[in-house]
């Protein structure tokens, strides 16, 4: 079964179909893919008469537009503009329950990776506890300069021996 990495992070409840039956699965905070879901009582009858077994279903949990997922941890991109990466600053981080403001220090390259402990997925069976989501610094330059902001640039560059 297929799920969406939101429905992973905050568990949830499925109804499936199944021999004409409907069945309510209910999936756990954390689960990965490969995890099994045990659903009692609802596999194939036992020989001779017995009960039903268990069903067991494996889960998938899809790709996400924004986040990357390594185990426990989640991984992405932060756009940080070219003066907040001078300067120092703040860049907003997106997280699964949603944005965080990360202090950029000054000098940030891009690249860098900042840890925010406790903003990955939960824990399987142990749902209180996080990983940490990883954010990778990405500078993003201004796209178009007016003549004034390239004059600018340029007496910088002069001022660092780079012209």
């Amino acid at each position: 079964m297929e799920i969406t990495l939101e429905s992973a992070f905050s568990g949830t409840q499925l109804m499936l179909e199944m021999d004409g039956r409907r069945l309510e699965v209910k999936i756990p905070e954390g689960v990965k893919t490969g995890s099994r879901v045990r659903v009692a009582g609802e596999g194939l009858p036992g020989t001779a008469g017995g009960g039903r077994g268990d069903l067991y279903l494996r889960v998938k949990v899809m790709p996400h537009p924004t986040f990357e997922r390594r185990g426990d941890d989640l991984h992405c991109e932060v756009p940080v503009d070219l003066f907040t990466a001078l300067l120092g600053g703040e860049a907003r981080v997106p997280t699964m329950s949603g944005p965080v403001v990360l202090r950029i220090p000054e000098g940030t390259q891009t690249g860098r990776v900042f840890r925010l402990s406790g903003q990955g997925m939960p824990v399987l069976r142990a749902p209180k506890e996080r990983g940490a989501l990883y954010a990778k610094a990405r500078v993003t330059l201004p796209e178009k300069l007016n003549d004034r902001e390239k004059e600018l640039v340029r007496e910088w560059a002069r001022l660092r021996g780079s012209m």
